[in-house]
């Protein structure tokens, strides 16, 4: 037994030794980040995203939530208060056109295309802006529950690369925003 210990302490040390950080790496590509829950109590919505999310107070926004890289921003609607005459569709196209005004160079990467998720319905429209001279990806969503009359309009903004590269990440985060029963 005593031979099996040392034998492992002995591998430890080598692969220390010669990996040095790039042993360790290895170990920790192994643990999987843990998972945060981010609620909005007074909407009934929650929204899950790994440990690296921190919460930020103090905006216009009912929740914001940054990894420091993107920054996921989330107003959340019910629709009793919302006038008759709108929908959630126009209040997505309110909020953008409101944001959109007060950014230059604005562009749309990929117009909006929506989608149904377990008992949402998921709008998603791309914009690449400028606000004082730094130019960000800005993805929109909204986030119809149409059995809960309850609804988000979603900005996530980051620099275009990151964007590019975790745009699946990123999404699949912005789309586990959930109400809470």
């Amino acid at each position: 037994m005593i031979k099996k210990i040392m034998g492992v302490l002995l591998l430890i040390c080598i692969l220390f030794s010669f990996g040095g950080c790039s042993a360790l790496n290895i170990v920790n590509s192994y643990i999987e980040p843990t998972e945060s829950i981010f609620k909005i109590d007074s909407y009934h919505l929650q929204i899950t995203a790994d440990s690296t999310f921190e919460e930020e107070t103090g905006g216009d926004f009912d929740l914001q939530i940054t990894n420091g890289d993107c920054y996921i921003s989330v107003m959340a609607y019910k629709q009793i208060d919302i006038s008759d005459d709108l929908t959630p569709l126009d209040v997505f196209d309110i909020q953008n056109e409101d944001l959109f005004s007060r950014r230059t160079n604005v562009n749309v990467i990929e117009e909006a295309k929506t989608q149904t998720l377990s008992q949402k319905n998921i709008t998603k429209k791309l914009y690449s802006a400028e606000k004082d001279n730094v130019k960000n990806y800005y993805a929109t969503y909204l986030i119809d529950f149409p059995d809960d009359k309850t609804f988000a309009w979603v900005l996530v903004s980051a620099i275009p690369s990151y964007l590019d590269e975790n745009q699946e990440y990123v999404h699949n985060i912005v789309c586990s925003l959930s109400t809470i029963k």
